[in-house]
C-alpha cells in the first residue's frame, strides 16, 4: 500500500530540506489541485528561514495552485527589502506569478508589476497573461496559428517569443473539451521534413495543450508521439500524460511499452511516476519483470519510489546492493534513502549507505566551493561525475557548430544539459529532478 498523501504533507514541515522538497515534488510535479499544500510551504519557509535553501521549495511551488491569501503572502515577499538576499528567492517568487491563475491575479496586477523584486523583464509576460483572458476561442486559435506561420522559417527556440506561445495555449485550455477536435487533428498528422512548415511549432505546442486542456481522448495520440525520436518532444508527451493523469494513460503507456523503443520507455516512466495511484504501481511492477535494461530497471524504481510504493524499496535495493555505483545508481540510491527517511521504512543498507552518502556530499560541496570562479573547473567536475572518469581519462572533444533548437529539427542532435546529467545548479541531483522543470520561456 502506497504511503498516505496526508503523511506526506505532513513531511512538507520536516526538518530537513531534502525531505521538505521531495514532499512538495510529490504534490507539484503530479499536477495537484489541492490548495493546502501552498500553505505548508509558506509554513515551512517561516518555520526554518529563507536563508536555508528556501528558494528550492518556492522553485517548486510554481506548479501548486494559488488562492488569494497564497498570492498575496507572494507579494508581500517580493515587497520585503531584505528578500533579495538569500539566493534564487526573489526569481522563484516571481516565477510563482508567472504561473498561478491568472484570474486570481487580476484583481493584484498593480501590487504585482510594483512589487520591489519583481523584475521588470517579466512585466509585459503577466500583462499578456491577465490581457489574454478577455481573448474568445477564435482569437486564440488565430493568434496561435499566425505566431506558428510567422515562425516557420525560424530554426532555433532563440528565436522566437516561446513564452508569448506557451501563454497562448495556456489561454485556449480554458476551453477545455472546445480544443479536442481541433487538437485531435494535429496530432495525427505525420511530419516527414519540418522545414518552411508551421506545423514544427505547432505539433509541440499541440501536445502541451492537450496536456493542459486535460484532454484524455488525445491519449493514443500522444502515446504515438512519444515513440517519436527527439528530446523536446518527448519531454513534452510525456508532461502532457503526466497531466492528463487517468488511468487510460497509464494503461495506454504501459501497453505500448514492452514493445516500444528505447526513448519510449525512457520517458514513458514519467507517467508511471507522477500519476499517483496503486494502478500506477501494479503497472512498474509489471514492466519491471520483463524489462532487461539496467538502466531501465533504474527508472522504474525511481517511479516505484516516487510513488511511496513499499515494493520499491526492495526492488531498488537489490538493483544496488554489491554495485560500484555510477552516477545514476547513486541517484537511485538518494531516492532510496529520502524514501525511508520520510516514510520510516528501513533495510539493511540504510545506515552504511546514509554515512556514505553524507561523506560523498561533503566531499562535492568542498570540492564546489574550491573550484568557486572557476567555470571550467566546474564543468569538468561536473563531466567527472556524470562519466565516473578523471578529466585526464576523458577523450578530448572536437568543436561542435552551435546547438539547433530540437523542438525544430526533432530528429538531430543538440549540445545541452541532458535530463540526466550533473544539475548546473550544483545541487548534485540530477537535472530531471533538479531545474529541468523550473526552466521556462518568459
Amino acid at each position: 500500500m502506497r504511503y498516505p498523501a496526508d503523511k506526506i504533507k505532513e513531511a512538507i514541515l520536516h526538518p530537513d530540506i531534502e525531505i521538505r522538497a521531495r514532499a512538495t515534488r510529490y504534490f507539484a510535479k503530479s499536477f495537484s489541485s489541492d490548495f493546502s499544500i501552498m500553505p505548508l510551504v509558506i509554513k515551512a519557509v517561516e518555520t526554518y528561514g529563507r536563508q536555508n535553501d528556501a528558494y528550492r521549495l518556492i522553485g517548486l511551488s510554481r506548479d501548486l495552485p494559488q488562492s488569494e491569501d497564497t498570492i498575496s503572502w507572494v507579494i508581500d515577499e517580493l515587497d520585503d527589502p531584505q528578500s533579495d538576499q538569500y539566493e534564487n528567492y526573489t526569481y522563484n517568487l516571481s516565477m510563482i506569478l508567472l504561473k498561478a491563475d491568472p484570474a486570481v491575479l487580476l484583481s493584484r496586477e498593480s501590487g504585482i508589476l510594483e512589487a520591489r523584486h519583481f523584475p521588470a523583464a517579466l512585466h509585459s509576460a503577466i500583462t499578456e497573461r491577465l490581457q489574454m483572458l478577455s481573448w474568445d476561442f477564435a482569437t486564440c486559435w488565430e493568434k496561435l496559428e499566425e505566431f506558428c506561420e510567422e515562425g516557420k522559417e525560424k530554426q532555433n527556440t532563440s528565436e522566437i517569443n516561446l513564452g508569448y506561445a506557451y501563454r497562448i495555449v495556456e489561454a485556449l485550455a480554458r476551453y477545455g473539451e472546445e480544443c479536442e477536435e481541433k487538437v485531435c487533428q494535429l496530432l495525427a498528422v505525420k511530419i516527414d521534413d519540418y522545414s518552411h512548415d508551421p506545423m514544427k511549432w505547432l505539433e509541440p505546442l499541440a501536445v502541451r495543450l492537450a496536456g493542459e486542456a486535460l484532454l484524455e481522448s488525445a491519449t493514443p495520440l500522444l502515446v504515438a508521439k512519444l515513440h517519436e525520436d527527439g528530446d523536446l518532444l518527448g519531454s513534452a508527451c510525456q508532461r502532457a500524460l503526466s497531466n492528463i493523469g487517468t488511468s487510460a494513460v497509464l494503461e495506454a503507456v504501459a501497453e505500448a511499452y514492452p514493445k516500444a523503443p528505447y526513448h519510449f520507455r525512457l520517458y514513458g516512466t514519467g507517467p508511471l511516476e507522477y500519476i499517483h495511484t496503486d494502478l500506477a504501481v501494479e503497472k512498474c511492477l509489471l514492466l519491471l519483470a520483463d524489462e532487461t535494461d539496467h538502466g531501465l530497471k533504474c527508472h522504474l524504481a525511481h517511479s516505484l519510489l516516487s510513488q511511496f510504493a513499499p515494493e520499491g524499496i526492495e526492488v531498488a535495493r537489490q538493483l544496488l546492493v554489491g554495485q560500484e555505483l555510477d552516477f545514476d545508481e547513486k541517484g537511485l540510491r538518494n531516492h532510496l534513502l529520502e524514501t525511508c527517511t520520510l516514510t520510516g521504512e528501513r533495510f539493511a543498507e540504510y545506515d552504511e549507505w546514509m554515512a556514505t552518502e553524507k561523506v560523498e556530499k561533503e566531499e562535492h560541496w568542498r570540492k564546489i566551493k574550491e573550484l568557486e570562479g572557476d567555470p571550467n573547473g566546474l564543468l569538468l567536475f561536473a563531466l567527472e561525475k556524470l562519466t565516473g572518469k578523471k578529466a585526464a581519462d576523458m577523450p578530448k572533444a572536437e568543436p561542435t557548430l552551435p546547438a539547433v533548437s530540437r523542438m525544430a529539427l526533432p530528429h538531430t542532435s543538440k549540445q545541452k544539459v541532458g535530463r540526466n546529467d550533473p544539475c548546473p545548479c550544483r545541487s548534485g541531483k540530477k537535472f530531471k529532478h533538479c531545474c529541468m522543470n523550473k526552466q521556462r520561456q518568459f
